[in-house]
């Protein structure tokens, strides 16, 4: 955009060609007629053209080689390019490859070290040599719209930071979403032999979990139903025996979590067991 001259001229030698039409009139006598000149004009060299940067992003922990796409980074067998660098768009800092190929006119084969620091950060990219540097605008104004040649910003972005996974059994760890149990309901039952048992209804309860009812602990702990399509987790557990000293209260069950012991969020169960 706002160029008259296609991305393969490079500059050199131009011929300029201005014709001229004259009508009929008082002062010229011998009817319309076009005058045609011809001339030469040096247009100097063109600085190297960006389009486009493949990958347009990674993971910066690791150098990044990347394909740069333009034009004139040859001129008449000569290289056009002394640097190739990425300046990021928050901080202005200056990024130097550190090392690039010139495979031809319209390709650069480039390396970058951001390094992990700046994950997150966007960076523009540009190529520049003897006859000046590519350009990127981030502001348009009526002569130039954004970016290169084309009205495009040539950006590379560094991944964002992955959030951090503790090892497991590492204090202080967050519980992981797939570690937490969920406790929804619960339903007290008399056995035969007179003994109560409380149902605990809830999803995602490991094998292995164990439970509190109002700060009391049961003797026993059955795992009854799994959730549907999983054969690892829990729906339904059977507390067995001293969930009585606990009713009503608060119901919390804890899974063996990934990051260590991970423990629902309180449900308070209202049942009661009967004085006889």
């Amino acid at each position: 955009s706002n160029t008259a001259f296609p991305a393969a001229c490079c500059g050199g030698t131009g011929t300029i060609t201005i014709t001229t039409t004259f009508t009929e009139g008082d002062n010229n006598i011998f009817g319309p007629f076009t005058r045609t000149v011809v001339c030469s004009l040096a247009l100097g060299a063109r600085a190297p053209v960006v389009f486009s940067v493949t990958p347009s992003n990674g993971n910066c922990a690791v150098p990044q080689d990347v394909l740069i796409t333009g034009a004139c980074f040859i001129i008449n067998g000569v290289p056009n390019v002394t640097s190739v660098f990425a300046i990021d768009r928050a901080t202005g800092a200056r990024i130097n490859a550190s090392q690039f190929f010139i495979v031809n006119a319209n390709l650069i084969d480039a390396f970058f070290n951001f390094g992990s620091a700046n994950n997150g950060h966007s960076f523009l990219i540009f190529v520049s040599g003897p006859n000046g540097t590519s350009r990127n605008r981030l502001v348009a104004d009526p002569a130039c719209t954004f970016g290169n040649e084309q009205g495009v910003i040539v950006t590379f972005t560094c991944n964002a930071t992955p959030p951090v996974v503790c090892p497991p059994g590492t204090p202080g760890c967050p519980p992981l979403p797939q570690d937490v149990p969920v406790v929804n309901g619960c339903r007290l039952d008399r056995q035969a032999n007179g003994s109560f048992t409380l149902e605990v209804f809830g999803a995602n309860i490991k094998a292995g979990a164990t439970a509190t009812v109002g700060g009391v602990t049961p003797k026993k702990i059955k795992f009854i139903e799994f959730e549907s399509g999983s054969t690892t987790t829990f729906r339904t557990i059977r507390l067995v025996k001293k969930v009585c000293g606990g009713l009503p209260g608060d119901i919390k069950v804890t899974n063996p979590g990934t990051n260590g012991p991970v423990t629902s969020a309180a449900f308070f169960c209202n049942e009661r067991c009967p004085a006889n």
